[in-house]
């Protein structure tokens, strides 16, 4: 797909050098609605000055959202008829984003007049997440990240265990580390965990580990309207490739993939995830504080971690950087603060360990765990009128340009934002210092990609099957039903909202019955 830049901009750029009734002349406004976070404002700042110094007739807007709330309001502001918001986290609307996000496809392939190269060669596109079977690119994230298991390496040493391989060795190095007076794990019991954070990664990569094999039946036919026969006609399932289903190797048809649920082939009861959630009762909610772990927040979690009294937490790859800037903090006598600004009391120096994703095993699990391993930053822009899509599009070709995202990274990392990984910008590199965090960090694949773990939790992201998941997955850890009981649970409500998830997704349910034919979007 390309699609040609109007020539507003132009027009409007020729107005401001001339003074043609410059007060006259309406400035073209874009909306930076992305969360907020240390050092955050000062780098979008630095690409407002950068973009504007260009752009005179543009103005950006820098109205940074906090956490809390988040992604209710950006499901708000695509649900609204006159959305405020231009660019937002988009990971965060779900299908609420379905049908009125800008396809920044329709442009990867124009050139950027900021480096003269194709928009899609400006950056990582290979690690950009898409949806080649719908020729849709919708969010822009450049820099990589991997989700790991981060411990306190003072408390492993007093109690003389090692970095766990597997589920089985998690349990015995949890249960010497409780037996020596620390908690095991501090990690979040709430529902944002098990939805968007901790506990919901995890969901997806331990029931990955069981479902590698559905590529086999989900991967687009030579018949299918989706099938690219430069990848697919060349594709061969080899489990012990953890790169092996990646978009670059093969194309999935979704289509094929909930059919295949719909007539019971896949189910959500399988041994499998239901292996999987055996395995998670035997660790939550006893090694991560017992009766306190569904009521710890995130503030609550990194707190234990700070202070020593937790052993191990699960976190992405920017809680290398912002562990090196608490221990710099603490050590010049500094204070640091929870996620709610509140002072964490007692907060100790500790060297920090890190290790991948602990494997479950058995029958049920058919290769080593992959984890979550991405590019993120996933901004997306809410599609308005062409000339105004086209005029946010030239502004994110600026931002990711290597005088954009460079000047963004530099003036976040001097203000103390954290970095989640390697950037993803041809020409940016991370400081030497930050780039040595991230060198010894070793991949496993990612598992978040397709439709591996599209039951892990909550269908399709709907809200109501994710509560529903969150409440008897509850009941499962505190012990109130067996796993049987559970499994029947999951598969009567993902099943249940099927429906739902195929309108959100412009499938109609008789589109399973033909998929190697196009989604009508009816």
């Amino acid at each position: 797909m390309k699609r040609t830049l109007s020539l507003v901009l132009a027009v409007l750029m020729v107005l401001a050098l001339f003074g043609a009734a410059a007060e006259d002349t309406k400035k073209v406004e874009i909306r930076v609605n992305m969360q907020a976070g240390t050092g955050v404002a000062e780098a979008w700042a630095a690409v407002e000055a950068g973009y504007e110094a260009l752009h005179p007739e543009v103005d950006i807007i820098i109205d940074l959202k906090p956490d809390e709330g988040y992604a209710d309001w950006v499901k708000a502001q695509f649900s609204s008829e006159n959305p405020e918001a231009d660019l937002v986290a988009i990971n965060l609307a779900g299908p609420a984003a379905s049908g009125k996000s800008l396809n920044f496809f329709e442009y990867a392939y124009n050139e950027s007049p900021y480096t003269g190269k194709e928009w899609k060669d400006q950056v990582n596109f290979g690690a950009q997440v898409r949806d080649m079977a719908k020729g849709e690119w919708t969010a822009i994230s450049l820099q990589s990240v991997q989700v790991l298991w981060f411990y306190n390496a003072k408390i492993f040493e007093e109690v003389g265990v090692t970095a766990p391989k597997t589920w089985d060795e998690l349990i015995d190095v949890c249960e010497k580390i409780q037996a020596a007076g620390y908690q095991p794990l501090a990690v979040p019991g709430d529902f944002q965990s098990f939805w968007a954070m901790q506990l919901g990664w995890i969901a997806q990569a331990y029931v990955d580990q069981t479902t590698r094999a559905q590529i086999e039946f989900v991967k687009a036919q030579p018949d299918d309207y989706c099938y690219d026969p430069e990848i697919d006609a060349n594709f061969v399932y080899d489990v012990t490739d953890p790169w092996n289903d990646d978009p670059a190797y093969v194309t999935q048809n979704g289509l094929r993939y909930w059919q295949a649920f719909r007539d019971g082939v896949v189910r959500a009861d399988s041994d499998g995830i239901k292996a999987v959630y055996a395995n998670f009762a035997k660790v939550f909610p006893k090694y991560a504080g017992g009766e306190n772990f569904f009521g710890t927040s995130d503030a609550g979690y990194k707190a234990m971690f700070a202070q020593g009294k937790a052993a191990m937490i699960i976190d992405g790859g920017w809680r290398l950087t912002e562990h090196a800037r608490d221990m710099k903090a603490l050590q010049k006598g500094e204070a640091l603060k929870d996620a709610d600004g509140n002072v964490i009391e007692n907060a100790q120096v500790f060297e920090l360990g890190t290790f991948n994703m602990p494997s479950m095993e058995g029958p049920e699990f058919l290769a080593p765990a992959r984890t979550i391993e991405v590019a993120v930053g996933f901004i997306g822009a809410i599609s308005k009128s062409v000339e105004h899509d086209e005029a946010v599009v030239d502004f994110l070709m600026y931002y990711t340009s290597p005088e954009g995202y460079g000047a963004y990274l530099s003036t976040g990392i001097e203000n103390g934002m954290s970095v989640n990984g390697p950037a993803l910008v041809d020409g940016v590199e991370l400081p030497e210092e930050y780039a040595a965090m991230f060198a010894n960090l070793s991949f496993i694949g990612n598992c978040q990609k397709g439709y591996n773990a599209a039951l892990a939790r909550g269908i399709g992201d709907n809200q109501e099957a994710l509560r529903a998941w969150y409440g008897y997955t509850m009941d499962l850890l505190n012990g109130k039903i067996d796993i049987d009981t559970w499994g029947k649970m999951h598969q009567e409500n993902q099943m249940g909202h099927l429906a739902e998830v195929l309108a959100a997704s412009k499938i109609n349910p008789s589109d399973l019955d033909n998929p190697a034919n196009e989604p009508t979007g009816e």
